[in-house]
């Protein structure tokens, strides 16, 4: 085995370190390069923050329960909210509310849908009636063997 190391294996060794690294530079940096993925994690971090404003929002203004706030990808990045309110009025009072967070984004209220107060009238009325835990009353048993195991005819 020659002492030397030729000029093509000294290329291949330099090629084989810098891979890894080059290879992580990539993964992990094209995330930082996304404009959109920028956007929607200031989104994210946005909405963490004002979490305690939202809900003192929606203890304050009954009929809230089903939005959920979000991230939304259109527009390389929105502050959006989806779910289901009985009225116009709603959507307008959430799209106030999101407004005054001063959020990093625009705004998007598109996937509110208005469905009615007598949705969630039904809703109501098809709640079942019981334990919330979904649990059953079950009957105690004593060890007591059926009427046909005991016959053996």
């Amino acid at each position: 085995m020659p002492e030397q190391v030729t000029p093509r294996a000294k290329r291949l060794l330099i090629i084989a370190m810098a891979m890894p690294w080059l290879f992580l530079a990539v993964y992990y940096g094209t995330s930082l390069l996304n404009s959109q993925t920028r956007q929607m994690r200031a989104v994210d971090a946005h909405i963490v923050k004002i979490s305690q404003q939202w809900d003192r929002f929606r203890a304050e203004h009954p009929g809230f329960d089903e939005v959920k706030l979000f991230a939304y990808t259109d527009g390389d990045g929105m502050f959006g909210a989806h779910g289901n309110v009985a009225t116009d009025e709603q959507v307008s009072e959430l799209h106030k509310f999101m407004e005054s967070t001063v959020p990093p984004r625009p705004v998007y209220v598109g996937s509110v849908h208005v469905v009615g107060p007598e949705f969630f009238e039904f809703q109501r009325k098809s709640e079942p009636i019981g334990p919330g835990n979904g649990s059953q009353t079950i009957r105690s048993e004593t060890n007591s063997a059926s009427p046909a195991a005991g016959s053996h005819r």
